[in-house]
């Protein structure tokens, strides 16, 4: 059994309807029954409130560790540079284990609805992680463009812009389990060696 964490923001908690739910999680565990999936994702943090339980996460020992952040980083309000971000995630991926670990973009946002979370900043914050995904050679999830690129963006966004629908998390999920389960055949290849 393989111990596989996610660990984000409200994106990755499967925040829905104004509370966290199961909606990732679930989905996860349906995709990989004979493994323990463990949600350490909270609602509203950023790169900089990861840092603080980093240690925490890592003591899970995580086999495979999601990493999904950027949702809160990207806001002007009490804002993070695009520079620090990176530094944030580096630390983040180097106590958890960068060879365990996914990296996913941080999500498409309707800048209209949310006017502190613009196209420009969610560019240069995927630029970021993307850059990271290449740096540590990890799986790399560009959430940002794959939703940008749907042809009804806002069909995968509840009404307010940020948070995922359903159709939202079918998405995240379609791209999310083939890395997953691309990570955990390399693990299994690498021990066999």
């Amino acid at each position: 059994m393989k111990r596989i964490v996610l660990f984000g923001d409200s994106i990755m908690a499967g925040y829905h309807d104004g509370m966290v739910s199961s909606e990732l999680t679930n989905r996860i565990r349906r995709a990989f029954p004979d493994d323990k999936i463990i949600n350490l994702s909270v609602p509203g943090y950023k790169t900089s409130n990861a840092v603080a339980v980093t240690k925490k996460v890592a003591n899970v020992k995580p086999d495979i560790c999601v990493l999904g952040l950027g949702a809160n980083d990207i806001s002007t309000v009490d804002e993070i540079k695009p520079g620090k971000f990176a530094a944030n995630l580096s630390y983040i991926l180097e106590e958890v284990g960068a060879d365990k670990s996914i990296l996913i973009s941080p999500p498409y946002t309707n800048w209209q609805k949310n006017p502190d979370r613009p196209w420009t900043r969610q560019l240069q914050f995927e630029l970021v992680t993307e850059h990271l995904g290449k740096q540590y050679n990890l799986p790399y999830i560009d959430l940002l463009h794959k939703m940008a690129s749907q042809t009804n963006v806002n069909s995968l966004l509840q009404a307010d812009g940020l948070h995922f629908t359903n159709k939202g998390y079918d998405l995240l999920e379609d791209m999310l389990v083939p890395k997953i389960q691309g990570s955990l055949t390399n693990q299994s290849a690498l021990v066999s060696n």
